[in-house]
């Protein structure tokens, strides 16, 4: 009996060493919050401003506590006041893992004189760029590139302007002051960084903070173009985002989009942690956030019910 159990053993460590090596890559777990939208002021509708830096205290040690790989924030630390900076920087730097910012609309709603030195306030030599950890390429959009809130030359200002016009034209609700746009440079840049990942066999998620589908009144300006582009490219697993603090969900051309919802909104927290797979994006949702099963194309498969897919439908919110 002895002899059986050992060789039982001895198949059943076999299997799984055999798996994990099918499957490539071990999973990569990463913090994902959004709207933190802190200033010292009173509620105004949902979004309860003075609870963020204590929220975020929360969040940054459960993702300590998780051991998240890194931490990416998607935009608007801040609501409107430059000085907000100072109170919610250093609580990110409490974080055991890297913190990546994306730039938000409400990032640069500070004081003219000010807007120029929000980059360096940020520590971000560039407002767009990519990092790759393990098989994950993360390519990070600034939205804030065709906006009227960063300050921009005069290239991009007819670039944005004629771009809002057509939405006007059309009748296209995303033509709103508070949205922004990927520049002409900019898609140029992705084009080349998508086309990078795919000679290299990498696995991309995309990240910005405004939305680009489904359709929405929140979207990029030129979301239908950035749709378009990515949909070229099989290595693009997801598009994350926030500034919708509902959040939604869209799938498209293989492509998961996740709008996560702003922590600023109500008193309870949101949040996620994020475990990729080759073959999965599983979405562990926190306070308001939804969890979500979401299958990757295109993935070396894992030994898996299938029945934990859940590609169209977010499960209950936790």
């Amino acid at each position: 009996m002895k002899h059986i159990l050992f060789v039982c053993t001895i198949i059943f460590s076999f299997t799984l060493y055999s798996i994990n090596k099918a499957s490539g890559q071990p999973p990569l777990t990463i913090g994902i919050l959004t709207d933190v939208q802190y200033c010292n002021c009173s509620p105004s509708g949902p979004r309860q401003y003075i609870s963020s830096p204590a929220k975020l205290d929360s969040c940054i040690a459960f993702f300590n506590e998780k051991k998240a790989s890194a931490v990416f924030h998607l935009g608007d630390m801040i609501d409107h006041k430059y000085i907000s900076y100072d109170s919610m920087l250093p609580r990110f730097s409490r974080s055991n893992a890297p913190v990546f910012f994306v730039l938000g609309n409400h990032d640069y709603m500070v004081d003219d004189l000010m807007k120029d030195s929000v980059l360096r306030k940020l520590n971000l030599p560039n407002p767009y760029y990519t990092t790759t950890i393990g098989n994950w390429k993360f390519i990070i959009l600034n939205g804030d590139d065709l906006s009227y809130q960063a300050p921009m030359d005069k290239e991009r200002k007819a670039e944005r302007d004629s771009i809002v016009l057509l939405l006007w034209q059309s009748i296209r609700c995303n033509m709103m002051p508070w949205n922004g746009g990927v520049g002409k440079l900019q898609v140029e840049w992705l084009r080349n960084e998508l086309s990078l990942a795919q000679e290299k066999h990498q696995q991309v998620i995309v990240m910005c903070h405004f939305p680009v589908y489904p359709a929405d009144c929140f979207n990029l300006y030129n979301d239908r173009q950035i749709v378009n582009l990515l949909s070229e490219y099989s290595c693009v697993k997801a598009y994350f985002n926030g500034h919708h603090h509902s959040g939604n969900y869209g799938y498209r051309n293989g492509i998961h989009f996740v709008n996560f919802k702003g922590m600023v909104d109500t008193p309870v927290n949101s949040f996620a942690l994020v475990t990729l797979r080759q073959d999965s994006i599983l979405i562990d949702g926190q306070g308001r956030e939804t969890d979500r099963r979401l299958k990757v194309e295109g993935g070396n498969l894992e030994i898996r019910t299938r029945n934990e897919w859940n590609d169209s439908k977010p499960s209950t919110t936790k």
